[in-house]
């Protein structure tokens, strides 16, 4: 929805929205290729999610034993585990803020 709000206005219409949508995908660009580092370097499936509430947040569907002991990396300080019903796809989710 904030990514449709910052388009909502036509290119050219004004230079200071068009300034602030530029800056705004950067960082939104920034933020992803981030995650992706994060991803390649410990070899986890990690993707970008956000929500109104958390924000940029980073989230992972893996069992735990995919884990290196069984935790994440010390580097994530902030996250909790959601327990869906475990499906073949979905074991657990695992959101990092």
């Amino acid at each position: 929805m904030r990514t449709q709000k910052c388009y909502a206005v036509k290119p050219n219409i004004n230079e200071f929205l068009d300034i602030a949508r530029r800056t705004y995908t950067e960082i939104v660009d920034d933020i992803a290729g981030m995650i992706a580092q994060l991803a390649e370097k410990y070899n986890l499936p990690l993707k970008t999610s956000f929500s109104s509430v958390r924000g940029f947040f980073i989230q992972m569907n893996a069992d735990c034993s995919t884990l290196p002991n069984g935790q994440l990396p010390s580097e994530f300080t902030k996250y909790f585990f959601i327990h869906n019903l475990p499906t073949q796809n979905n074991p657990m989710n695992v959101l990092i803020l």
